[in-house]
């Protein structure tokens, strides 16, 4: 599912600040592109649960424990992430992509810092998937119109040579699965901008509609990759989450 199940996850994410309840429930479906060869759009749901407590929270992909009360206005946090970020080759019609290996998710370490609207991030693979780490500033802010939360947001990560060649690398034993109709290739470190809006609507004092798109645009060296076709990913999300 590459890109879009990263897609599900940062909406999840971007919901827990906005959203205060101890605890929620709901189905996230999303539409995303993909930057691989000859790969389709997909589509799917997840469940999101979540829990947030004064210190710890629950928000999937994320467990992590803040060091301070969950409302204040800076706060420094540190857990284990689910890292979405994956390619099945059996996805693209290309029959030489399909005999290339699966780029699976991985398990992240992670530290973040938030301040008002700004926040930071560094997380590091402790998976074993690629042995990588990626470093992330954000910015996003509710906005009310009327009944509605409208929050833009940017983000820019920063991700090294391991991540990005676990996702975008070639390796020589592949190349020669493929009879080197495929090139081995190596990855070097890599950045992405995202920029998306969301919007959250309120059924009832409990259940809320969430609706978002964004738009990832991974800087050019990206193209290099002899399995990639775009540098430029855009997904809609829709969903619908109860909190109590």
């Amino acid at each position: 599912m590459d890109m879009m199940r990263k897609a599900f996850w940062v909406l999840l994410l971007s919901i827990s600040p906005i959203v205060h309840a101890n605890g929620s429930l709901g189905v996230i479906g999303a539409k995303s592109e993909s930057v691989y060869k000859e790969t389709s759009s997909r589509s799917a749901s997840l469940p999101n649960i979540g829990y947030e407590g004064e210190h710890f929270y629950l928000q999937l992909p994320e467990l992590g424990y803040r060091f301070l009360p969950r409302q204040s206005l800076q706060n420094f946090a540190v857990g284990i992430s689910y890292e979405g970020l994956s390619f099945d080759p059996d996805d693209s019609s290309n029959a030489t992509i399909q005999l290339l290996d699966e780029r699976d998710p991985s398990i992240m370490a992670f530290a973040s810092y938030r301040l008002g609207i700004f926040s930071t991030k560094v997380a590091q693979d402790i998976s074993g998937k690629h042995d990588g780490y990626y470093a992330q500033v954000g910015l996003g802010y509710p906005i009310p119109i009327g009944t509605w939360k409208i929050i833009p947001s940017f983000s820019y990560r920063h991700m090294d040579n391991k991540m990005s060649n676990h996702l975008f690398g070639i390796s020589r034993s592949e190349s020669i699965r493929t009879g080197g109709a495929i090139a081995d290739y190596d990855s070097g470190a890599i950045s992405q901008i995202r920029y998306g809006v969301r919007a959250i609507y309120p059924i009832t004092s409990n259940a809320n509609l969430i609706l978002g798109i964004s738009q990832t645009k991974f800087d050019d060296d990206i193209l290099k990759s002899p399995i990639v076709e775009d540098n430029t990913v855009n997904a809609a999300s829709l969903g619908f989450i109860f909190s109590f």
